[in-house]
């Protein structure tokens, strides 16, 4: 059985890379592991986990031989550890995966199916899920868009249309679990190494493509459970998040487009999606709380940003930012509590 493995050409790579996520890991490997078949290879790079981690994959490698692990003594940090799992990768296709969501049932064999079309990207939809994995709602990533599509972005007028329908920052790859990509296309990327650090290593190497001319296929299908309230991205505070969020993926798009390009002000008007008035005042009002710890000089450079773009809601929204005062905030904080 083994030789045959051995023989048999891998199409898919499903690329976790993890750090401390051992509670987590073995019911997202749990999910996907039963749906692969000898053409599907599955790679954990651990950076450098003090946790369970390496104890959940042991466990389950015993019963799978495409089951690969790799441990650093080192923490690379989430961009450079997804660029090295993607090294690892013998795959044609890639598929990163989260170490804590869940692939839903036939996910592999709908991405082995949709991969015979040699595509260079394809995207799926989720659900989003609370912390213990209760399906909370979908979150459709295109606007008037439920239907598979193929995008030629190469082409300027499929390029506007994927562009301005787009709903979510996921359609510019900010999901890690959301895109399969061919290897080659990831690979013949060249990534600016500014790009990492900003934690949106996968959106750089796919957006770098689109000038280049890619294709992207929506598959209109939902493949996974995204699990809510574990944001590996908050460890340094809501303002810090709002950072990433805002200022970082901005960056990104700005360097591969132009910050006066159509292409850069889609992202960043499906960041102020991602990114609400409500977020920028609940941060608001931990700068009062956590003065120590959260930033409001940083924040207010955040609003500032996020309500750059002309127009006049923009302008009511960045008015609103400023004009609230942190006691109205508190009391809005008090009344909602109540009314919950």
């Amino acid at each position: 059985m083994d030789s045959q493995v051995k023989q048999c050409k891998i199409r898919l790579s499903v690329c976790i890379p993890t750090y401390n996520f051992g509670c987590f890991i073995g019911q997202t490997l749990d999910s996907i592991l039963p749906q692969i078949t000898e053409e599907v290879e599955v790679i954990v790079l651990d950076g450098g986990s003090t946790d369970e981690t390496e104890k959940m994959v042991a466990n389950r490698q015993r019963e799978c031989s495409l089951l690969t692990y790799f441990h650093q003594n080192f923490r690379g940090g989430i961009d450079r550890d997804i660029e090295k799992v993607v090294s690892l990768a013998k795959g044609e296709y890639c598929w990163l995966f989260s170490a804590d969501d869940i692939m839903l049932p036939n996910s592999i064999n709908k991405i082995l199916e949709a991969i015979k079309s040699k595509d260079d990207v394809y995207i799926g939809e989720h659900f989003m899920c609370t912390l213990e994995m209760v399906p909370i709602s979908t979150y459709p990533l295109f606007n008037n868009l439920s239907h598979p599509r193929l995008f030629n972005l190469g082409d300027a007028e499929q390029r506007k249309v994927y562009f301005s329908k787009a709903r979510t920052s996921e359609v510019f790859f900010s999901f890690m679990s959301g895109p399969i990509f061919k290897k080659k296309i990831w690979d013949d990327a060249v990534v600016p190494d500014s790009f990492r650090g900003t934690c949106w290593i996968v959106a750089g190497h796919l957006l770098s493509m689109i000038p280049k001319g890619i294709t992207v296929s929506y598959l209109g299908e939902t493949l996974l459970q995204k699990r809510g309230g574990n944001d590996s991205f908050s460890d340094r505070g809501i303002v810090n998040r709002c950072r990433i969020a805002i200022e970082t993926f901005q960056y990104v798009g700005h360097v591969v487009f132009g910050e006066k390009t159509e292409e850069a002000f889609h992202i960043r008007r499906v960041l102020q999606l991602d990114v609400t008035l409500l977020h920028l005042l609940y941060a608001k009002l931990k700068t009062a709380e956590f003065p120590a710890t959260e930033d409001i000089n940083i924040l207010n450079r955040l609003a500032k940003k996020q309500y750059a773009d002309k127009s006049a809601s923009n302008w009511v929204k960045y008015t609103i930012y400023k004009m609230s005062h942190v006691n109205m905030l508190k009391v809005a904080s008090w009344l909602k509590r109540m009314m919950r």
